[in-house]
């Protein structure tokens, strides 16, 4: 449907945010659409339970590809939106009607959305491949049940609380890492069995030969050792379970602290840094799903070896208890040591992986420079600074590991010595000192395992100080959406002796500027490079704080607004124009989650790159990304960049050299949806064609950061010097 002919969508329409009776059950919204019958239930869900949110915070909380939506997606989608959920094994016929509404998947069948019920008859909203809502019997057949709740405000910043360091989030573990140690304090005393099983056999089997009690014991040794598998069993399927959860819940929360950190804080640092961040996440989470968390398990309890061995081998236990000693004491000498090897390695790898990110992604522009060797002989030199700090690390971890080792097999010999001599003087038995030799191992193992890791301990260590330095970093916005429909922005821009510095030592990259813009009006920027012209656009899009002054939205200081809620009513058309992996419609789909295929078939026809879309191998499911956008001509990426910013159709409106792409055709179908948008929307426009300043009502000439003209765009134009343009 081209934008001629629908009459409900122009410039002159207001956006649709509601869903109609007819959308909401056939499970259409956007470019989503149901094809399974959980994702079917989703809207009718959200409608039961009374959601009276904005439907962009749906679309936004569904999954990439969410088509297909399973019972997984849909609580992270419901737990998005701000309900907690729980499961309910029952039948149609045994749920109270006070749990209702709920969703019900049956064990044989399609999910539904129970409404109300009555002892005879039950109201359920069906997935649309049986026509929406009926009133059907209850019924005996089994499936799960799923309750949801609204968390109140309180629960929600609890819950976000509880994400801001390391040591919270590992709080919310507090009750499995309990069983983990229950089970770690079981399988150790069940293992006691070993030791006094060779005690028994050197002690009693071998002095009477009695095969009966060699029998009974190996049954009873036998017994012992499938218990305590089982429990290590159990034991390594709790620290999975806490392995996965922790690789979601820090994931998470520090991918999001990315996302809603400052611009500022982004732009400060390069993306190759911000990667860095999450290969810190990548360490910490191995540190506990690895071979240490079976050890920091385990440690709390070589206590009970060290007492078994007080009750059989008397004196012997003060050899290991003086080996845990200087285990002790050299970990403490060679921390200083191992962190400075280990800092050293890790930023000399960080920034072998920042060039090579930095190669990679830029290798054509490298072959056309003809800079192959140049870079190869970068690389050379990086990655040979980075292989020495990692073998100097390696070389102090060897060192440490072959120490260890030392002192585990001097703890043995010594045992093994005393013991003898013990033996000789019958103070002790043999079996008693073979359990003994065991039972040391035993003790000095969890210490071995950490000393000898102690690299890996200190790189977690950093790693989670890394970790707890970002998420102490104060976001963009707190918590979630708060799920209210905005209200209507007229546009109204004004800025009041603006003045900001990139770093404090940096000249002023706007300085004193004062404008007041009018709803609908188009003002356009100009200026030589460096003149402050976007950044006065992303001081108005709030990417940018002034450190002096005050920026306006309808009388409003945007300190005031949520940031990202203000930005949803800000159009904005970049310099250059990025694309992302996914569909066509997905792409533009990125500023109005809600859209529908009729408005992007408008925004489409308003840039002018309707028909080449549609003539795409598969229209607007061509899938971008893998390398496709790069292929796609400039013209072709602008006007998709252009027809996602009229997708939005905001009520602000900023343009920074939007026809920097364009052909003349393209450039003149941009000429008219400017003409069409006046009044309609308020329109900045960074700008040095002719044309396009023609168009405008207000021209404002920057310099150095400061306004040195502004006025009608005629008096201006007049006014300009010769060949400014």
């Amino acid at each position: 449907m081209t934008a001629t002919a629908d009459s409900r969508i122009g410039w002159d329409v207001a956006v649709r945010t509601e869903l109609t009776e007819e959308e909401a059950r056939a499970g259409v919204l956007g470019g989503f659409t149901a094809l399974t019958d959980v994702a079917a239930c989703l809207l009718p869900l959200l409608s039961a339970l009374e959601w009276d949110g904005d439907m962009v915070h749906v679309a936004e909380a569904l999954p990439h590809f969410a088509d297909t939506l399973d019972i997984t997606d849909l609580l992270g989608v419901m737990a998005n939106l701000g309900f907690a959920a729980r499961s309910l094994r029952s039948s149609t016929q045994d749920i109270d009607e006070r749990l209702m509404p709920c969703l019900f998947v049956p064990d044989d069948g399609d999910a539904v959305v129970l409404l109300h019920r009555t002892d005879e008859e039950m109201v359920v909203e069906f997935s649309p491949a049986v026509h929406g809502r009926r009133t059907v019997a209850p019924s005996s057949a089994a499936g799960t049940a799923y309750l949801f709740r609204r968390l109140t405000d309180e629960e929600k910043a609890g819950a976000d609380a509880s994400l801001d360091t390391t040591a919270s989030t590992l709080r919310r573990f507090r009750a499995l890492l309990a069983r983990t140690l229950a089970a770690s304090l079981v399988s150790n005393l069940v293992v006691i069995a070993t030791p006094l099983f060779i005690m028994s056999v050197y002690d009693k089997y071998l002095p009477t030969g009695s095969t009966t009690l060699l029998m009974s014991m190996l049954a009873g040794v036998g017994l012992a050792l499938a218990g305590d598998h089982a429990i290590r069993v159990m034991r390594g399927r709790m620290v999975a379970f806490m392995g996965a959860r922790l690789d979601y819940l820090m994931g998470m929360a520090v991918f999001r602290r990315l996302l809603f950190l400052p611009p500022s804080y982004m732009e400060l640092a390069s993306p190759n840094a911000q990667m860095a961040r999450l290969r810190d996440f990548e360490m910490v989470r191995e540190f506990f799903t690895g071979p240490l968390a079976t050890t920091l398990a385990e440690l709390p309890f070589s206590a009970v070896f060290v007492v078994l061995l007080a009750v059989i081998g008397g004196p012997l236990v003060f050899v290991p208890i003086g080996a845990s000693v200087i285990f002790v004491i050299a970990a403490v000498l060679a921390r200083p040591l191992v962190k400075d090897l280990v800092a050293a390695a890790g930023r000399e790898a960080t920034k072998r992986q920042e060039f090579l990110t930095e190669a990679i992604g830029r290798a054509r522009t490298i072959k056309e420079a003809g800079a192959a060797d140049v870079w190869l002989e970068r690389h050379r030199v990086i990655s040979a600074e980075a292989a020495h700090a990692g073998h100097r690390a390696a070389r102090a971890n060897a060192v440490v590991a072959v120490a260890s080792q030392i002192l585990v097999v001097s703890t043995g010999l010594v045992t093994l010595a005393w013991g003898v001599e013990r033996v000789l003087t019958g103070s002790m038995t043999v079996g008693a000192l073979m359990a003994s030799m065991m039972i040391v191992w035993w003790v000095l193992r969890p210490l071995q395992t950490g000393f000898a890791l102690l690299s890996q301990i200190e790189r977690a260590r950093l790693a989670m100080h890394q970790i707890d330095r970002l998420l102490q970093l104060k976001p963009e916005r707190a918590g979630e959406p708060t799920g209210q429909r905005r209200g209507r922005v007229k546009g109204k821009i004004a800025l009041s002796n603006v003045s900001l510095r990139y770093k404090a030592d940096a000249d002023p990259a706007i300085l004193g500027v004062s404008l007041q813009i009018a709803p609908g009006e188009i003002v356009a920027l100009v200026g030589p490079n460096g003149a402050g012209k976007t950044t006065l656009l992303k001081m108005i899009l709030g990417m940018y704080r002034p450190q002096t002054g005050s920026v306006l939205i309808d009388d409003v200081d945007i300190r005031q607004i949520d940031p990202i809620e203000m930005r949803r009513a800000i159009a904005y058309v970049p310099q250059k124009a990025d694309m992302f992996f996914g569909t066509v419609a997905q792409n533009l789909r990125l500023v109005r989650a809600t859209a529908s295929d009729a408005e992007l078939r408008w925004a489409c026809e308003e840039a002018g790159v309707l028909d080449e879309i549609l003539a795409l191998p598969r229209g607007f499911d061509t899938r971008l990304g893998d390398g496709l956008t790069d292929g796609l001509p400039t013209s072709f990426r602008q006007r998709l960049s252009l027809a996602r910013a009229y997708l939005k159709r905001a009520p602000i409106t900023l343009f920074d050299e939007p026809a920097g792409g364009l052909d003349f055709v393209a450039d003149r179908q941009f000429m008219l949806t400017l003409e069409r948008m006046r009044g309609h929307s308020t329109i900045v426009l960074v700008t040095h064609r002719p044309s396009h300043l023609k168009l405008a009502d207000k021209i404002v000439v920057l310099g150095q950061g400061q306004v040195r003209m502004a006025g009608p765009a005629k008096q201006v134009l007049e006014r300009l010097p010769p060949g400014f343009l």
